[in-house]
């Protein structure tokens, strides 16, 4: 049985709290529609699909004994990786250590890619990392267009360098994506004359937060001028 978006969603918010929800919810529905016992064997057949922890254990360290590499559970982490992740037969098909997992991978991935591009594209390349380990490969083969269009947003063309581009300006420098997110576009403006555009979907975990920032400012500005 899949978990339902909004199990997902509250599991996202406990356990992976660096990575917006949406953007985790939309990573799991891509990679195993919830299932939390969900397998894949790469370059093998694949097998029934599994009722409990037990019986998914058993079936993926066959597989990892016999050479094949296995993505495992919600966000279908790798065997291969499981010992940098500190992962181990009796944690890996626990959600909320499962969930962790992905979000550590994803971050790390950012983390490697963010300098030299605008965050967005950053996040999409960390997600072509996340699926095949290359920078380029996940938009080949459609998986950034699927969780994209997962997290209910259109994508928007935008080409994706395998060099980054120069930049004049360093990005912040920190190794957590919450620090990053709540770190962008910090300089105080003056409150405009117009109306603000209306805020950016929640998925979009980089611009909003910057959207959010900005507003929280805004309006300490305001109440220091009364």
């Amino acid at each position: 049985m899949a978990y339902s978006a909004a199990a997902l969603l509250a599991l996202a918010s406990q356990c992976a709290p660096g990575v917006a929800p949406q953007t985790v919810l939309a990573i799991i529905q891509t990679e195993s529609s919830g299932e939390q016992f969900a397998l894949n064997v790469n370059g093998g057949r694949q097998p029934a699909r599994q009722t409990s922890a037990a019986d998914a254990v058993a079936t993926a360290r066959r597989y990892v004994a016999a050479g094949y590499s296995v993505d495992l559970g919600l966000g279908q982490i790798n065997s291969r990786n499981m010992h940098w992740l500190g992962l181990t037969w009796d944690t890996v098909f626990d959600p909320c250590t499962n969930v962790a997992a992905l979000a550590r991978v994803l971050t790390t991935n950012y983390n490697s890619v963010k300098v030299g591009r605008d965050p967005q594209t950053a996040l999409r390349v960390a997600l072509s990392m996340y699926n095949t380990g290359s920078q380029t490969r996940g938009f080949r083969n459609g998986y950034v267009a699927k969780v994209i269009g997962n997290a209910g947003v259109a994508d928007t063309g935008v080409s994706y360098p395998e060099t980054p581009p120069p930049v004049a300006v360093a990005p912040p420098a920190t190794s957590e994506l919450r620090e990053l997110l709540t770190s962008e576009n910090t300089a105080i403006q003056t409150p405009a004359v117009q109306p603000r555009p209306a805020p950016p979907p929640k998925w979009n975990v980089f611009e909003r937060a910057a959207y959010d920032r900005e507003t929280q400012m805004l309006a300490e500005i305001e109440r220091s001028s009364i």
